[in-house]
């Protein structure tokens, strides 16, 4: 808008210019007769001209002036004075808002090379006892295996199978040396080097059952000679003879029970405790008495072996288990 006006301004100045102009040159050509008023006039013309065109370049700078001022403007008043910059702080928070959630986690980060290994802590307390679990696959079959001598029998019981039998040996009742324990001779001997004869040496004598007094047993075998078995089990590793009484402990296995017996207190030789089966056997054709070492029931005897519960002078029971 204020360049169209001022266009229009200088058309106006610059129209005016051109009417003075031809009206002093109409007068001029007015008084063309007269030569000095001719020189007169051109020279004033000349003034006249220089003087407008002065006057209209000033016109033309106070318009532009004003058109200036029309544009820019007054200046304007001064500003009120501003926020305090804690104001201006609390101004910003209010209109910023409270600040908003925290965003998601970013993306897992690269795996870091391990550390160097720290020093082993203290041991901790022992924690509970976990609970049984099942029961693993049956192993194999070992090498092991146990052997016992059944004494008054030439047969094993079920389970256990037969090494050798033979017949019970032992020392002569009336000797005061010799050896103290009963063994199982085997029925058919084995011989080395050897010399015919008694050399005056160690005896070994076959052994009959004393039974004259009392027989514990379901068959008469008073003075016939006594058989044994060596029998051996492959499942279990451990032997024991438990005398007075017929049963084992828990987890053991009975191979037989029976009477525990021994050579006569009054004989002049002394022999070892053994177990023999309930259901003794005699040699077969042995009834004659031959004596050798003899076989006796073992009585208990109240005293330092406490009565009740044993009973004195009762025939004492005996036990052989396995496991």
């Amino acid at each position: 808008m204020s360049q169209v006006l001022q266009a229009s301004c200088k058309a106006v100045l610059l129209v005016l210019a051109v009417l003075l102009v031809a009206g002093r040159a109409a007068e001029t050509s007015e008084i063309q007769d007269e030569g000095q008023m001719e020189k007169r006039v051109r020279g004033q013309n000349q003034s006249d001209m220089m003087t407008l065109l002065n006057t209209l370049q000033a016109r033309v700078a106070q318009l532009e002036t004003q058109r200036m001022i029309l544009i820019r403007g007054k200046d304007g008043r001064d500003g009120k004075p501003g926020i305090p910059a804690q104001l201006e702080t609390q101004r910003m928070i209010l209109i910023r808002g409270k600040p908003g959630r925290p965003g998601r986690n970013g993306w897992r980060g690269p795996r870091g090379s391990v550390g160097p290994r720290g020093s082993v802590g203290p041991r901790g307390s022992v924690g509970p006892r976990g609970s049984v679990g099942p029961r693993g696959p049956r192993g194999y079959r070992g090498s092991g295996g146990v052997q016992y001598v059944r004494w008054g029998r030439t047969t094993c019981p079920w389970g256990a199978s037969l090494v050798y039998k033979g017949r019970i040996g032992g020392e002569r009742y009336t000797h005061s040396g010799g050896g103290a324990n009963y063994v199982c001779l085997p029925e058919t001997p084995k011989y080395g080097r050897y010399k015919n004869g008694y050399q005056n040496t160690a005896f070994m004598y076959g052994t009959e059952y004393d039974l004259y007094y009392y027989n514990p047993f379901t068959r008469n075998l008073h003075d016939h000679d006594a058989p044994c078995a060596v029998c051996y089990v492959t499942t279990r590793s451990a032997k024991m003879m438990i005398p007075a009484t017929y049963e084992c402990p828990a987890g053991w296995t009975r191979e037989y029970h029976g009477y525990l017996m021994s050579e006569y207190h009054k004989h002049r030789h002394s022999s070892n405790f053994i177990c023999v089966d309930q259901n003794a056997q005699a040699v077969p054709g042995t009834s004659a008495d031959r004596e050798g070492a003899l076989l006796y029931p073992v009585e208990g005897v109240c005293g330092s072996l406490p009565c009740y519960p044993y009973v004195g002078g009762r025939e004492l029971t005996c036990v052989v288990c396995t496991k």
